[in-house]
């Protein structure tokens, strides 16, 4: 064999000892991955829905390519979420694409005037009337949705997971820095810390008590709708922070998952946590689309669909891609009662 063969041969096996070298790294990588993901999950206290009270409706077919979930943020103070009786101050309907793991975030608005199994109120009420099943099935009673998943969380939660990311960047306006700072003050107070205020507008790294403040302010610009898309924003923040740094992502949710209620089994947060690289957050919008404050005969005023009919198709199409949706029987009864109620057709 000549010297030119020999070098050849020589670079061949070279090449395939770094080939199978490359692949056990990525192999034992992989096994790490599953590791952790495997440690996040194994404390999580799946708390079951009662599903005999869980009512969905699955009028559009095209719902059937996608995983609705429903996220809520509670106003209860105890660790343990199912404790006591708390409202939704946060709704938040995550649908994910089950093909291109397209997210999409839609945030229901806490006034929104619905019927809550046949009273008509604030959505927000449903939950501290009967808890997740009650609170699920109002958005799919309303909506005609498919729900079946939800994940709750109140604010101490929400800020730990922030601080166990080391921080999400978030932007102060120059009109809220009163109110953000007066909101700090009061999430400081109720979940312990120290965290500073604001003093002048730009770019900042916020710790969990200065976001959970910046998520909740309510009182300026335009009100629930404004809160609404800053909660988006910090939720956005956090899948942004979190596929950017996974193995600190990993560390965060081994220490706050287990403190989160929610009816996901092992199998669905494994595939989650697995496919968190792949999630891609596409749209976020609140919803109603068209609504109008109204002030009932009860002095309260209510965020009024005009009309739920319309915005529902409208939610079909933004969500699923459905064309011309036609709601059900039910909604229809629903949407023609709230008409009648407030006067909005």
């Amino acid at each position: 064999m000549s010297k030119k063969q020999k070098k050849r041969k020589k670079q061949k096996h070279s090449f395939f000892y770094k080939f199978l070298l490359l692949l056990e790294i990525v192999i034992i990588l992989a096994f790490i991955v599953l590791g952790l993901a495997i440690k996040c999950i194994s404390g999580v206290n799946t708390t079951a829905l009662d599903e005999s009270q869980l009512v969905t409706v699955n009028e559009d077919i095209n719902m059937s390519n996608y995983t609705n979930i429903a996220l809520f943020g509670v106003d209860t103070r105890s660790v343990d979420l199912a404790s006591e009786s708390s409202r939704s101050d946060a709704i938040i309907i995550a649908t994910i694409n089950n093909s291109t793991k397209e997210v999409k975030l839609t945030s229901v608005y806490r006034d929104s005037y619905v019927s809550v199994n046949g009273t008509y109120t604030k959505i927000n009420h449903a939950y501290a009337y009967g808890g997740p099943e009650l609170a699920i099935s109002t958005l799919n009673r309303n909506y005609d949705l498919n729900i079946t998943q939800y994940a709750t969380v109140n604010f101490k939660i929400m800020a730990n997971i922030i601080d166990a990311l080391g921080g999400i960047e978030l932007e102060v306006e120059e009109d809220f820095i009163d109110d953000l700072n007066k909101y700090i003050k009061s999430v400081n107070h109720y979940n312990g810390g120290n965290s500073p205020g604001f003093t002048s507008a730009g770019v900042y790294t916020f710790d969990g008590n200065q976001a959970v403040a910046y998520a909740r302010i309510r009182h300026n610009q335009n009100g629930d709708i404004s809160r609404a898309n800053r909660q988006r924003i910090v939720l956005k923040s956090i899948m942004n922070k979190a596929k950017s740094h996974p193995i600190t992502f990993m560390k965060a949710i081994n220490q706050v998952l287990p403190q989160v209620q929610t009816n996901m089994s092992t199998n669905d947060l494994m595939m989650m946590l697995l496919n968190a690289p792949r999630y891609e957050l596409t749209e976020q919008d609140g919803f109603p689309y068209d609504h109008t404050e109204v002030r009932l005969s009860d002095g309260l005023f209510y965020d009024v669909p005009t009309t739920l009919k319309e915005n529902v198709i409208k939610l079909h199409e933004n969500l699923f891609g459905t064309v011309n949706y036609e709601v059900s029987d039910e909604l229809n009864r629903i949407n023609d009662k709230i008409c009648w109620q407030t006067g909005y057709y």
